[in-house]
C-alpha cells in the first residue's frame, strides 16, 4: 500500500474535501463574523478557501435535498461568491458565513446531514482502504484545501482498535465537522459508526475546540 503521506499528496480528493443566483452581494467587511457564532480565536483575514470546497458543499446540500442546494447556492451568491472556478482561491469568510446562515436558519440535524454528504462527493484514493487513514488524512486535506495565517486543524488520536478522538480546533460549524467525520469513517466501515462529542470543551460554548469519539465497531 502506499504510503499515505504520498496518497494524501498526489490524489484528487484532496483537494474537494474537510465542499450562480441573483441578489446584492455584500462586502467581506459585512460578513457576519465567525467570533461572534463559534469559539474559534484564530484570524481570518487572509484564510481562503479553493473553490473546489464550496462546490462540494454545494452537492452535499443537493444531497440532503433540491431546497438545501439552491439555498446553499442562494446564500453564496449573497456573499458575492458565484460562478465558482474549482481551482481559483476565494475568501474563507463567504462559505463560513453560508454554513452559520444554514445552521441557524435549518438546524444542527441539517448541518451534520450536509457535512456528512460531503465525502459522497470527493474522489478517495484506490488505494485508501483503513478508517484511521482516512480520519488522520483529514487535516492534511484542510490545510492543502485552505490558505491562511491561523486556519486551524483536525487532529485524529488512535486510541485502540475500530476507535479514536478527532480533535477539531478550526473555524468551521461543529455539527458539520461531526457529520464530516462520520461521512469520511463510513466510507470505509464495514460496521456501524458512531460519532459523540467529549470532553469539557465546545466551540458552540465559545470555547477553543471539540473533541469526537469515533467509534466503527
Amino acid at each position: 500500500m502506499t504510503t499515505i503521506n504520498t496518497v494524501f499528496i498526489t490524489t484528487s480528493w484532496i483537494k474537494r474535501l474537510v465542499g450562480s443566483a441573483n441578489g446584492n452581494s455584500q462586502s467581506s467587511d459585512e460578513f457576519p463574523t465567525v467570533h461572534d457564532r463559534i469559539g474559534f480565536e484564530g484570524s481570518l483575514e487572509d484564510a481562503k478557501v479553493i473553490g473546489r470546497s464550496p462546490q462540494s458543499y454545494i452537492a452535499a446540500g443537493e444531497s440532503v435535498s433540491s431546497f438545501v442546494g439552491k439555498q446553499i447556492t442562494s446564500k453564496l451568491a449573497e456573499y458575492g461568491l458565484e460562478d465558482i472556478e474549482s481551482d481559483e482561491w476565494y475568501p474563507l469568510k463567504i462559505p463560513l458565513a453560508m454554513l452559520y446562515d444554514m445552521r441557524d436558519e435549518y438546524g444542527e440535524v441539517r448541518m451534520r446531514n450536509m457535512g456528512q454528504n460531503v465525502p459522497e462527493h470527493v474522489e478517495f484514493p484506490p488505494e485508501l482502504s483503513e478508517v484511521e487513514d482516512a480520519l488522520q488524512g483529514i487535516n492534511q486535506a484542510y490545510t492543502q484545501n485552505h490558505r491562511g495565517t491561523e486556519i486551524g486543524s483536525y487532529e485524529f488520536r488512535n486510541e485502540g482498535p475500530n476507535e479514536g478522538v478527532m480533535i477539531c480546533e478550526n473555524p468551521y460549524p461543529c455539527e458539520f465537522d461531526k457529520g464530516l467525520i462520520k461521512g469520511v469513517a463510513k466510507k470505509f466501515a464495514d460496521s456501524y459508526v458512531t460519532v459523540e462529542e467529549v470532553g469539557d470543551q465546545c466551540r458552540s460554548d465559545g470555547d477553543h475546540r471539540c473533541e469526537y469519539r469515533v467509534d466503527w465497531n
